[in-house]
């Protein structure tokens, strides 16, 4: 009998084989033979447990399969027509093009850092953001300054580290949330070196309750913005105005995770709104601010000059293109040109304007697909404005050939990929949530049509 493990095919004769050729793409010759090499070495152990031998139709088989996914796995262009605006798993917030204009004309050389080309000598990378926040700010900007740190969570565990490691923070029960990607309150809290002190209820959280838990050992309160969820009902919390008061009577920080802090034209929450009552106040760069990913602290200066001695800021700085870009955003927003956001362009355009773009699509629906345009509802997503609703329209797809499920990943496995939802069995793809200048692309993936599962 004829050893298996003998008559598996070389890796050198796999990478010429034309369907392995085809399923690679544009993958470098490595990455290809990387996929062969674990998919052979799979095969092997599968083999040792006394599994059947395969032919060499199989094994290519199996390794093209692994090569298609290996493509999947790479960074792309997606069409998001999920109605979700502030998407965490597409990028969240997409950046404008004057953001990326910037980045192409700064990142392919040298450019002044850290550098202050007045005097030659080191400057500060946040001395340019930081002024363009001040301005933004208006009457906060005079008294308050502004750090840029990699993300939202980053903010906060420096600013809890650099003014209140080794005492206790107040926090509302019903503020101790979860976000995306396991970002959670109490965690960065004991990470900081801050110690919990929770008050209240899920439900409802009192004045009373922060001051009885005032001690000698507090150096703050941390109010929390809820970011995904809505406590409705029976509910009571206590408005940021009483707790700067409290906050002030008895000598503590007010701190602030707003989660997606705005400006104008954004509505609440908006940043100048909270540093009007608290301390210190963190944000993302990537949601309701159209920007790159950015955790981003403004507040006192007296307190942002401790915080910036702290020597974890280094280790959280926010690197040169995110810097580049966030600069770029905050221009547009200092001239007025809110068009030039995406985010803002897409959450304004009018819902009938919305219901033309699919109607255009329910026109170009090839073989195997059945459509209706309907009414339906976007949301700003990511954290932001929980609860709250755009109005919308979106197609409605069908197929007599795939499931919902099937047709959902039909979409998703197409190029570029189209990011859709399922709405009572149907997959909805939503225009609000699509870039303009994709509207023919998802028409040309449509008129293709589907056939049935194999």
């Amino acid at each position: 009998m004829s050893n298996p493990f003998r008559q598996l095919p070389a890796v050198d004769k796999l990478l010429e084989a034309p369907e392995i050729k085809q399923a690679a793409g544009d993958l470098s010759r490595p990455e290809i033979a990387a996929v062969i090499r674990r998919e052979l070495e799979e095969i092997r152990r599968e083999l040792a447990q006394g599994q059947r031998g395969l032919n060499p139709e199989e094994i290519i088989a199996r390794v093209t399969r692994q090569l298609k996914r290996r493509n999947l796995s790479r960074f792309q262009p997606v069409i998001n027509a999920t109605g979700v605006m502030i998407h965490t798993n597409v990028g969240r917030a997409p950046l404008p093009e004057h953001a990326l204009q910037r980045l192409q004309d700064l990142g392919r050389g040298y450019f002044n850092l850290e550098l202050d080309l007045a005097s030659g000598s080191r400057g500060s990378r946040y001395a340019g953001v930081s002024q363009l926040f001040s301005a933004l700010l208006g009457d906060e900007g005079e008294r308050n300054d502004t750090v840029v740190v990699n993300n939202n969570a980053g903010a906060v565990l420096l600013v809890l580290k650099a003014l209140t490691a080794g005492s206790e923070v107040i926090v509302s029960r019903g503020q101790l949330v979860e976000i995306g990607g396991g970002f959670r309150v109490p965690e960065v809290m004991a990470a900081s070196g801050c110690q919990l002190v929770e008050v209240g209820t899920t439900n409802r959280t009192r004045l009373s309750d922060y001051a009885q838990a005032i001690t000698a050992q507090t150096k703050a309160i941390l109010l929390v913005h809820p970011s995904n969820y809505t406590i409705v009902g029976f509910t009571e919390a206590v408005p940021r105005e009483q707790l700067a008061q409290l906050a002030e009577e008895h000598g503590l920080y007010l701190i602030e995770d707003l989660g997606s802090g705005s400006f104008t034209p954004f509505p609440e929450p908006r940043v100048s709104t909270a540093l009007a009552h608290s301390h210190i106040v963190t944000y993302s760069g990537d949601k309701l601010l159209g920007g790159p990913q950015a955790g981003i602290i403004s507040g006192r200066r007296e307190l942002m000059a401790q915080i910036k001695k702290d020597p974890l800021l280094r280790a959280l700085r926010i690197d040169k293109l995110s810097l580049i870009a966030l600069e770029a955003v905050l221009e547009l927003y200092l001239k007025k040109e809110y068009a030039s956001l995406p985010l803002w362009a897409l959450a304004n355009l009018p819902a009938e304007k919305v219901k033309a773009r699919a109607e255009k699509w329910l026109h170009a629906l090839g073989p195997g697909l059945q459509g209706e345009v309907v009414a339906s509802s976007a949301t700003m997503g990511g954290g932001s404005l929980p609860g709250e609703e755009l109005p919308s329209w979106a197609l409605a797809l069908a197929s007599p050939n795939l499931s919902a499920q099937e047709l959902l990943a039909h979409l998703r496995s197409s190029r570029p990929p189209i990011l859709a939802r399922i709405v009572q069995d149907r997959v909805l793809l939503d225009p609000r949530t699509v870039l303009p200048e994709q509207d023919q692309e998802v028409a040309a993936l449509l008129q293709k049509g589907v056939r049935p599962c194999s």
